[in-house]
This record gives C-alpha cells, sequence and structure tokens, in this order.
C-alpha cells in the first residue's frame, strides 16, 4: 500500500503500532500531562507524555500516628523539608 505524508490523504499516511500517524505521534510525545494522586500515606504525582506513557513520578510519603490500637491519624500539616527528602 502507498505512503504519503499529505495530510489531506489520511488514508495514505504512514503510522505506528497505535493507528497515530507517525508526524502526531512525534508531536504528541513532546506534549505532557501532569497528575496528582491524593492518597491515605501519601502524595504522588506523575507526568505522561501525549501518547500515555509515564515520564517521571516523584512520592511522598505521610508520617502516620497510631494514637490508640486500630486509629490511625494523619498530622494536619507536613512540612516536605523534613524526613528523608
Amino acid at each position: 500500500m502507498a505512503t504519503s505524508n499529505d495530510p489531506s490523504r489520511p488514508e495514505l499516511q504512514e503510522t505506528t503500532e497505535g493507528n497515530i500517524p507517525k508526524q502526531d505521534e512525534e508531536k504528541l510525545k513532546n506534549w505532557f500531562i501532569g497528575s496528582v494522586d491524593q492518597g491515605t500515606t501519601s502524595t504522588r504525582f506523575l507526568i505522561f507524555d501525549g501518547l500515555g506513557t509515564p515520564v517521571a513520578s516523584h512520592q511522598i510519603e505521610f508520617k502516620q500516628l497510631y494514637p490508640h490500637p486500630g486509629w490511625v491519624v494523619m498530622e494536619k500539616t507536613t512540612d516536605v523539608t523534613d524526613d528523608e527528602h
């Protein structure tokens, strides 16, 4: 089958395995999306490229307090400069 980079002929454009035109894939690799995952024991930040591939992440765990058996309490504020950062 013939291929072409002519945008007016999408049926002839060369595509990747995910069926994305190659020139679009290159553009998407330069777009980034950030996501915050706020959990009960940590906060995690992830960065994905425009294709959805994870490219970076960082996680900070919270101090957990156990005042009584079966209880878990999080501190109201946590200084991100202490602990192992």
